[in-house]
């Protein structure tokens, strides 16, 4: 279908939202959903009129579905793609709840961290004494720190958030860190701690998982350095029984299931059953 067709369908099926009958609605639904994020324009445009109720309600409900194809198909795309990056996906789960949010404006914001970073590294610097720099630019200049108050927000966990706010829950402060790190050849990688998620500084030279992670950086905490025997020292005070997940890098997949795990409880805590049920759906779908 063509843009001339598919706007001339949308056009006439928009003038019959007011039609109390649930059978005509149903179609228009089926045909809208159909054309997908074409169709978005044209709704926000619609809602935007003076309208009756009725047709306001059956537009949020239309913005809403095609809102969550989208998100479902890109987060599908992410995973399928090989080099597929963290703070893309990020960036996909905070157009979920901002439609209208700029991406380009995004990946300026973090492009200039990430040169400002640059700017104070030495490549005669020890792997401590890089993170020490980045540590001061991401905490010290730009003041980013882990949000202690308001924890349980789903601004908490989405990456627009932080990056106006400058704060947010770990499992965000971990994926920006490792895209500042990474980006400057650093090799840092998640680690999935209950309770927290932290990083690890591997050593790309050792092969065995138990000497490959030379340290372990706790973003939510200031980027503070500490070692397995602190994790060792965290998990008995959780009173659990040590896993390997909880002392080595986590699957970029699985980071994201942590931050939409944290996504999906806060909306449920605010009572947006709605999002909080979607994303349970796209988790679902993104099978390893």
């Amino acid at each position: 279908m063509n843009s001339t067709t598919e706007e001339t369908m949308l056009t006439a099926l928009l003038k019959l939202l007011d039609d109390p009958d649930p059978e005509v609605f149903s179609q228009i639904e089926t045909k809208v959903i159909e054309i997908g994020s074409t169709a978005l324009p044209y709704l926000k445009n619609a809602a935007k009129k003076n309208i009756d109720q009725l047709s306001d309600d059956r537009i949020q409900t239309l913005l809403s579905k095609i809102q969550f194809n989208k998100t479902l198909q890109a987060l599908t795309d992410w995973k399928n793609k090989g080099d597929a990056k963290l703070i893309d996906a990020a960036v996909i789960l905070s157009e979920y709840q901002y439609p209208e949010l700029s991406r380009t404006d995004l990946y300026l914001q973090l492009e200039k961290l990430k040169k400002d970073v640059w700017l104070e590294l030495n490549e005669d610097f020890t792997p401590l004494e890089k993170i020490h720099i980045l540590n001061h630019v991401l905490y010290k200049i730009y003041n980013y720190k882990g949000n202690k108050t308001l924890i349980s927000v789903p601004q908490n966990s989405l990456l627009k958030d932080l990056l106006e706010k400058r704060q947010g829950n770990s499992v965000i402060l971990s994926i920006l860190y490792m895209e500042i790190a990474q980006s400057l050849d650093l090799p840092v990688l998640g680690v999935n701690l209950p309770e927290n998620f932290i990083l690890a500084y591997i050593n790309s030279n050792e092969l065995l998982s138990d000497s490959r992670v030379m340290f372990y950086i706790n973003p939510f905490n200031n980027g503070i350095v500490f070692t397995k025997e602190d994790i060792d020292t965290f998990i008995k005070q959780l009173d659990l029984e040590p896993k390997e997940e909880y002392f080595s890098p986590s699957t970029s997949l699985n980071t994201l299931k942590r931050l939409m795990k944290e996504l999906i409880d806060s909306y449920e805590l605010s009572g947006d059953l709605i999002r909080s049920n979607e994303l349970k759906m796209m988790m679902s779908s993104l099978k390893n």
